[in-house]
């Protein structure tokens, strides 16, 4: 039996993972869950799976252990490393938001214990401390289009591989006129049109920056550089990423646009079984379509890599401005076209500064959450 421990499990994709185990069947179980203050869904989720380990907020671990007494109640904030060390499950999924994870997946990896990965921030905060030839051999990413280049890449050669290809369904405003974007509301853009997510995934996709993220998590998941990732717009979100080799043999990964299949990927890992998810039906298909990303549209996309290549604080900054700045355009407190525009006049207040430990990263990223939250509060 696989033992399989959910970080996030109250979140979007928390959800799904245990949707995809229950499906999978006696063969998997849920030893640990940990969600936050949510305290209706971690208890249907308690109920259901009867995990020895649950963590939570210090503000409803009470009501937890007075409901729960056979379970490990814990404090996710401060005691999630030890539980996991505890615990020592066959596979850790980290898929809460945020980095506050990220020491717990350092530790995983330094453990050689296997972690599947979907939480992309803590991969692109921490990217250049996490990753090492060794540390690559206990990650299995989630997100989806890393996920599929994971897949092409088994039995190959990497240094045979010439581009990896990203694709990007082009977000609800790809065919919408430049000249309004600044009149988008929230209701307009968490309205995507292939995929279900969370909120921020949402806003993230339609301007692309999402898109720009992926390409730095594939630089850090697969070490490759910058210059060999490409992204092209596929409307049908069929073909998740493409891996072309050095003879111009090109190996793609196509299912149903559904979180359930890189997550399904990740649980049974380095098996494939058939957990009776919704099937693709080629015959469907009346056409692919692979166009050119329009950048000048889309300018958040080449603000992020631009500063992300200069790697260091950077990467960890780049983090935590997206995420105040677009929890500010859901909040109503700036337009959707200042997500980029305030991500890029901020990015020039800071100079480049190497990072050397997980301690730094976290310390950039709060430093840039202030930052960016006092920008907003001046230019309000």
């Amino acid at each position: 039996m696989k033992s399989i421990f959910v970080v996030g499990s109250t979140g979007f994709l928390g959800r799904e993972a245990l949707e995809v185990v229950k499906l999978l069947g006696e063969n998997y179980k849920v030893v640990g869950i940990t969600g936050f203050n949510n305290l209706e869904i971690l208890s249907e989720q308690i109920r259901s799976f009867l995990p020895k380990y649950v963590g939570a907020s210090t503000k409803i671990l009470d009501s937890l252990k007075e409901m729960f007494e056979k379970a490990y109640i814990f404090d996710v904030e401060n005691e999630l490393e030890q539980v996991l060390e505890d615990a020592s499950p066959d596979l850790t999924l980290f898929l809460s938001s945020k980095i506050t994870s990220l020491r717990s997946i350092y530790n995983q990896i330094s453990n050689e214990h296997f972690v599947g990965i979907g939480n992309k921030e803590s991969i692109i905060a921490g990217g250049e401390i996490l990753f090492s030839d060794q540390a690559r051999k206990f990650i299995i990413p989630i997100d989806s289009e890393p996920s599929a280049i994971f897949q092409c890449l088994r039995g190959e050669r990497k240094d045979e591989i010439r581009n990896l290809i990203l694709t990007a369904s082009g977000g609800p405003f790809f065919d919408r006129n430049k000249t309004t974007f600044d009149d988008i509301k929230k209701e307009e853009a968490l309205k995507h049109p292939k995929w279900k997510m969370g909120r921020k995934i949402t806003i993230d996709s339609s301007t692309l920056i999402n898109k720009a993220f992926e390409v730095i998590e594939a630089h850090f998941l697969f070490n490759v550089p910058y210059e060999k990732i490409k992204v092209v717009i596929h409307r049908e979100s069929v073909v998740h990423s493409i891996v072309e080799f050095e003879d111009g043999i090109m190996k793609a990964i196509l299912s149903l646009p559904l979180m359930y299949f890189p997550l399904e990927f990740a649980i049974t890992y380095p098996n494939r079984i058939n957990s009776g998810l919704p099937q693709l039906n080629l015959n469907s298909l009346k056409r692919l379509t692979f166009e050119e990303m329009d950048l000048d549209k889309f300018p958040g996309f080449n603000i992020v890599l631009d500063y992300a290549k200069k790697g260091g604080n950077f990467l960890p900054v780049i983090v935590a401005l997206d995420e105040v700045l677009v929890e500010s355009f859901l909040n109503n407190r700036i337009k959707y076209t200042e997500i980029y525009t305030h991500l890029e006049k901020i990015l020039e207040k800071f100079t480049f500064k190497q990072i050397t430990s997980i301690d730094e990263v976290g310390e950039f990223y709060n430093l840039g959450i202030i930052i960016a939250n006092e920008f907003l509060r001046r230019n309000s």
